[in-house]
């Protein structure tokens, strides 16, 4: 399942990344995100590995993941495994003449009785994503212009 989420931030790609580059930072706009781990840090971030807690309506669950990208204000991805499915995401900053533009494309593979559910309700699977997804980037969007820095 591939989705992309955009949004118009009126900060500077330095500043967007400030709350993009560090798993702190992020979990104050990223909801389901309970706990973020290193395993190992690279020197540069690319091969970075990490655990993940992620909790959605009482259930949770952990994911391993790793820094496929990383290149500071302009580009992050990385891919997280967990039980029921694989996910990989880039997020991507461009510069703008009011700030930044942010776009995520997400790649989402399910596993197991998960990947037999998607194709019975993967619209459903879809909107609730692209829906908390919205609701995450428009968090970000008030710390990034309301000039929160911690």
């Amino acid at each position: 399942m591939k989705i992309a989420i955009e949004i118009d931030i009126n900060a500077s790609p330095e500043e967007v990344f400030y709350w993009l580059g560090d798993p702190t930072r992020a979990m104050r706009w990223m909801t389901s995100v309970t706990r973020t781990e290193y395993i190992h840090e690279a020197p540069d971030m690319v091969g970075t590995t990490f655990r993940e807690y992620v909790e959605e309506d009482g259930q949770g669950t952990e994911l391993q993941g790793v820094v496929k990208e990383f290149v500071p204000n302009e580009r992050m991805g990385f891919q997280l495994e967990g039980e029921h499915n694989k996910v990989e995401t880039v997020f991507t900053l461009t510069e703008t003449k009011e700030g930044t533009h942010l776009r995520q494309d997400i790649n989402l593979h399910f596993k197991g009785i998960t990947r037999l559910m998607s194709i019975l309700f993967g619209a459903a699977f879809k909107k609730k994503i692209i829906g908390q997804s919205r609701r995450e980037f428009a968090t970000l969007k008030q710390l990034c212009e309301g000039g929160v820095s911690q």
